[in-house]
């Protein structure tokens, strides 16, 4: 008897734990940190940068570059020779899950 009653009380605190588990869970909306490494925006996409350092974002699924004219091009171009390695890691790490994400949605 003492030993059913021990069983059900282990199997609720189960049902209890994987219920909170579950409800503690949340996707990362805004891309991450990782290593000292913060992503920058432009029109509010994640910057991305190719082997030399060129910035483009992804809008649907299509690479972008930030054109050379833009006022905000030589920034994100000293963040990538600031931060390159650091980005690599990043990039390995979280970068590809926020492909088209746009700050402000």
């Amino acid at each position: 008897m003492k030993l059913t009653w021990f069983r059900g009380c282990v199997a609720a605190a189960c049902l209890v734990g994987a219920a909170s588990t579950q409800a503690c869970y949340v996707e990362e909306d805004v891309p991450v940190r990782y290593a000292g490494y913060e992503p920058a925006y432009y029109d509010g996409y994640v910057v991305y940068y190719d082997s030399i350092g060129r910035p483009f974002y992804y809008v649907n699924g299509v690479p972008l570059w930030v054109p050379l004219g833009s006022p905000y091009y030589a920034g994100l171009a000293n963040h990538w020779r600031v931060y390159g390695p650091a980005y690599g890691g990043w990039y390995a790490h979280y970068g590809y899950r926020y492909r088209g994400f746009r700050r402000g949605r």
